[in-house]
């Protein structure tokens, strides 16, 4: 089975690849002698994507590069679909995660999803929902879409996310967070380097983990540092969001 993963930018991209790795146990591609046909090649600028097996089946993660290019990337992947002869080669599974990060953002996204799907079936957020298509042959295949607008429950990013699961598990923590939110609100009053919400938000999350992260790991890129040193799988609240993501596989044991 094949399934993809679009989401939206770089912390999306990292992150994505060390969970699954981590927590799901799939294996990146580029550490395996295994070469299968080239990953998903978007159109969009800036994109990027790696390819990942677990037994027979394949996954692929793609940063579009902001939630504007989401629409056209799930259009791509739904022509490719159609343009394929066999059912093994196309996406069974898709799965799109971008951040709910201002208000109104949700019904926006789901709207534009339906559109491009075509389909009667209604897409919602943190539910699958079975999308049927017709290839060039007009012959009717199917595949299941997975919406994830995180966080669920107030707007932010992924970033967001991240920091309010590990606040909510370790009081501490907590704290620590609380402590960086201020430090970043404070820190910069003429907004001279901090001139955009997304800005604020990526600045709270590296100032906590530049605290938080120990020193022998900071040899690292700061991104792969902080993904490759945090035990997610511990944070209840991260494994019940991206529960689904187990159903990328053909048998689940």
């Amino acid at each position: 089975m094949k399934s993809i993963i679009i989401c939206e930018g770089e912390t999306d991209f990292v992150f994505l690849q060390h969970y699954m790795e981590k927590v799901n146990g799939w294996n990146d591609l580029s550490n395996s002698n295994v070469r299968p046909n080239p990953s998903f090649i978007s159109s969009v600028d800036n994109s990027r994507s790696r390819d990942f097996i677990k037994n027979a089946d394949m996954l692929t993660i793609i940063s579009c590069g902001g939630c504007g290019n989401i629409k056209t990337v799930f259009e791509e992947v739904i022509r490719k679909n159609q343009n394929e002869i066999l059912d093994e080669e196309r996406y069974s599974k898709i799965v799109i995660l971008t951040d709910n990060d201002e208000t109104g953002i949700e019904v926006k996204i789901v709207s534009e999803l339906n559109a491009v799907s075509g389909n009667s079936a209604q897409i919602q957020n943190n539910s699958w929902t079975d999308l049927s298509f017709t290839d060039a042959t007009q012959n009717q295949f199917n595949s299941e879409l997975l919406l994830l607008i995180i966080p669920f429950d107030e707007n932010g990013a992924l970033e967001t996310f991240l920091l309010s699961s590990i606040a909510k598990q370790d009081e501490y923590e907590s704290q620590i967070i609380k402590k960086s939110y201020d430090f970043v609100e404070h820190a910069d009053p003429e907004k001279r380097h901090i001139d955009a919400r997304s800005f604020k938000i990526k600045a709270v999350f590296y100032a906590y983990f530049a605290i938080c992260i120990e020193p022998s790991k900071k040899q690292f890129s700061q991104g792969d540092a902080i993904f490759k040193s945090v035990p997610w799988e511990q944070y209840e609240n991260i494994r019940d969001c991206f529960k689904e993501l187990r159903n990328l596989q053909e048998t689940i044991k």
